[in-house]
């Protein structure tokens, strides 16, 4: 395979092979065509005279230490080489996105961008299986990693909308920037650049005909966040000057202060580097979610005295409000919230359940304790496997979003992120809740947790152990007759089994904990 990327100097047209398939629909500024399985090449839709700014972004790149360019690359379908016909810019060669950014949709394979994310219903109906928050805050911490970098270098991106940036969580959760030719080096102008040409995306602050800086790329990672962590469908509203947050939203104060300076009506506002710190340290230690009956319609809470407080505060610090329960925002977390009415009783159901159309097995199981005065808790481990016996095949490169525990008591999980629902279509005399893995956790050096695409009909898959992303659940541990002991028994635990939910989550397959296999020690649970 030819090293189209090689010289610094620009590469003649005549010297590419005739245009191979189009990539994708033509965007504003050109189109994207294979050169071959490594190169992309996008034609500009007219020949450019002035290509300084693409030589600057270029030579920028090339300059990089090694490790720097390979994970700029690994983010970024960066410009490599310019192409040129008569001393004129007919485009650029760029790489293409990995393989984890792509998905068959309906038969098609695509880029999966972050409109797929941000509109959960189409994205569901192209049979994506959506991230639960954990992951998408992830997501938004590889962005302003992204973002903090490209400032570190003083580049502006200036161009993050709905199709330019994709997204995988398949591994670790990552994104991957295109149309990079809109960047440009902070202070120089970049006669070629387009501005956001989505005004939920644009900066309000940036004057008509304004090229992007580095405060709009800041501003654009706020909405980032508000789009993919809070699921929400509408854009940030600074006319009546609040943002609209779920009615389940967790509470997150420090990621609710940058939102707040992030969207709001001063600059400078919150750097990427604060947006990462902040996100790691919710991961740490993030309290506590809305635990709600997922049957139930979002209502407005009310809270006069605080509303008011609130507003004192908003209009101290000239920011937008943070305004929680409103009917005008919702939450796309998956599991989806919908769920059937309650037409069974437990018994029913768990019996259901595990003769559904998804046999689960838990092949190998492991509980670790964290024995606390103040606050003693468990892990417990999952390595579970499906066979498919439903009509059509199962995306499992996300199955860690769908493996929940079922317990017969109201959890408080250790880690504050995780997700919890009632389920209401188990009658009984004890209402049935799940509790979503942790995402949080690696055995030693070893993550436990799933790899793989799709499993057929008739198919079985076993987890097994990608780089990251540990499948574990975290709950407060029991306290035995003896006082001093601690039980780390999954039944003491008020576990009655592991399921497996569908993107509507809807119940189809169950494993009770009588079916589990023996626990394993940490050396033998962590071998494939």
């Amino acid at each position: 395979m030819t090293d189209w990327t090689g010289p610094d100097e620009p590469l003649d047209r005549r010297h590419l092979p005739p245009p191979g398939p189009q990539v994708g629909s033509p965007g504003g500024k050109g189109t994207v065509r294979v050169v071959d399985g490594s190169t992309y090449y996008k034609e500009y839709l007219e020949p450019i005279d002035d290509s300084s700014n693409l030589d600057e972004l270029i030579a920028w790149r090339r300059a990089l230490p090694d490790d720097a360019r390979d994970w700029l690359d690994a983010r970024c379908a960066w410009p490599l080489r310019r192409v040129h016909t008569f001393r004129r810019t007919t485009g650029f060669l760029m790489s293409p996105a990995p393989d984890e950014f792509w998905a068959d949709m309906l038969g098609k394979r695509h880029t999966v961008e972050l409109q797929h994310l941000v509109h959960a219903t189409a994205a569901e109906r192209l049979g994506l299986t959506l991230p639960n928050r954990p992951r998408r805050l992830r997501l938004v911490r590889d962005l302003a990693a992204l973002l903090a970098f490209l400032d570190d270098h003083d580049m502006v991106y200036g161009d993050i909308s709905e199709k330019n940036v994709l997204w995988t969580v398949w591994g670790p959760p990552r994104i991957y920037l295109i149309d990079c030719d809109n960047a440009r080096p902070a202070g120089r102008p970049n006669p070629h650049a387009v501005t956001a040409r989505n005004d939920n995306w644009r900066d309000p602050l940036l004057a008509p005909g304004d090229l992007p800086d580095v405060d709009s790329d800041r501003y654009a990672l706020a909405v980032f966040y508000y789009r993919v962590f809070y699921g929400a469908t509408v854009s940030v509203d600074q006319a009546r000057g609040k943002v609209l947050l779920p009615d389940d939203a967790p509470r997150l104060p420090q990621l609710e202060r940058l939102l707040a300076a992030g969207v709001g009506p001063r600059r400078p506002r919150p750097t990427a580097d604060q947006w990462y710190e902040a996100i790691r340290n919710a991961r740490r230690a993030a309290p506590a979610p809305v635990v709600r009956d997922p049957a139930a319609p979002i209502s407005a809470r009310r809270a006069t005295g605080m509303l008011l407080a609130l507003v004192a505060l908003g209009i101290a610090m000239a920011v937008p409000l943070i305004v929680r329960g409103s009917r005008d925002s919702q939450a796309t977390q998956a599991p989806p919230t919908s769920r059937p009415p309650a037409t069974h009783s437990r018994e029913q159901s768990l019996r259901a359940w595990a003769a559904g159309p998804v046999t689960v097995k838990v092949e190998h199981y492991y509980s670790s304790v964290n024995v606390d005065a103040d606050n003693p808790w468990v892990r417990i481990y999952l390595r579970p496997s499906l066979t498919n016996r439903t009509g059509a095949r199962l995306d499992v490169r996300n199955a860690y979003d769908n493996v929940v525990l079922v317990l017969d008591k109201e959890p408080e999980p250790q880690s504050k992120l995780a997700a919890v629902y009632r389920i209401p279509e188990a009658a009984g005399e004890k209402s049935l809740y799940s509790l979503g893995s942790s995402d949080c956790c690696n055995l030693g050096d070893t993550a436990v947790a799933w790899n793989g695409t799709f499993v057929e009909p008739g198919g079985t898959f076993s987890s097994s152990r990608p780089d990251e992303n540990g499948l574990a659940f975290e709950l407060p541990m029991v306290e035995t007759a003896m006082k001093a002991q601690f039980s780390v028994a999954p039944g003491k635990l008020h576990v009655i089994g592991v399921g497996w939910l569908d993107v509507n989550g809807r119940m189809l397959g169950f494993a009770p904990v009588s079916d589990w296999n023996t626990p394993n020690s940490a050396e033998a649970f962590a071998e494939p």
